[in-house]
């Protein structure tokens, strides 16, 4: 099981999501704790934003993962749009 650590950014987009979305958001983050990389986990290749994502729907959760504290950083949750990766 890894620590999960969201950022500030992750926290305010979090309170911005709809009522539909929210609690599965919620439940995926919990997942990402307990195995990073699991099926649906994508590793982005040129994604400044950040390493992986995982996708709920319309929204996709971006994180790093930190194998050497075991530690998983939610960095943002983003609509799925044209700047979602940039």
């Amino acid at each position: 099981m890894y620590r999960l650590v969201l950022s500030n950014r992750a926290e305010k987009a979090f309170k911005f999501i709809p009522s539909p979305y929210d609690k599965r958001i919620k439940e995926s983050i919990i997942a990402i704790g307990q195995a990073p990389r699991a099926m649906g986990t994508v590793k982005l290749e040129y994604a400044p934003v950040a390493q992986y994502r995982y996708r709920v729907g319309d929204y996709r959760i971006l994180f790093d993962i930190d194998e050497e504290s075991k530690t998983v950083e939610i960095l943002d949750i983003r609509r799925r749009g044209e700047r979602t990766y940039k």
